[in-house]
């Protein structure tokens, strides 16, 4: 029983990470479309820097789980206001759980 479950829930996480990509993907091209290849560069490197910060900073703030990523998506909607550039907030989430799946495929490595 233990078995199933264990390939349950590997096939469904391998599942959900190749869905995240695609949906990474397409907001990627309605953005660049629509805002221009500037803005989605923009937003993946504020998104980027913000998890990277956030998770320097999470042990000495005692900040965890939700609180990183209400910490991570503060800075990264700070810096898309500087540019001037509007995001909804799903695509921020995307681009920040893209950085955040880019940090741990970095981390295993």
């Amino acid at each position: 029983m233990n078995q199933i479950t264990e390939i349950v829930v590997t096939s469904a996480l391998g599942i959900l990470t190749i869905l995240s990509g695609i949906v990474v993907q397409e907001i990627k091209k309605y953005l660049i479309a629509k805002g221009g290849k500037k803005a989605v560069e923009v937003a993946e490197i504020l998104a980027k820097n913000a998890v990277n910060a956030t998770e320097q900073v999470a042990d000495k703030l005692d900040i965890h789980g939700d609180e990183k990523l209400a910490q991570a998506k503060e800075m990264v909607v700070k810096g898309l206001e500087q540019y001037n550039i509007n995001l909804t907030q799903p695509q921020i989430d995307s681009f920040i759980e893209s950085a955040v799946k880019q940090m741990h495929d970095t981390w295993k490595e």
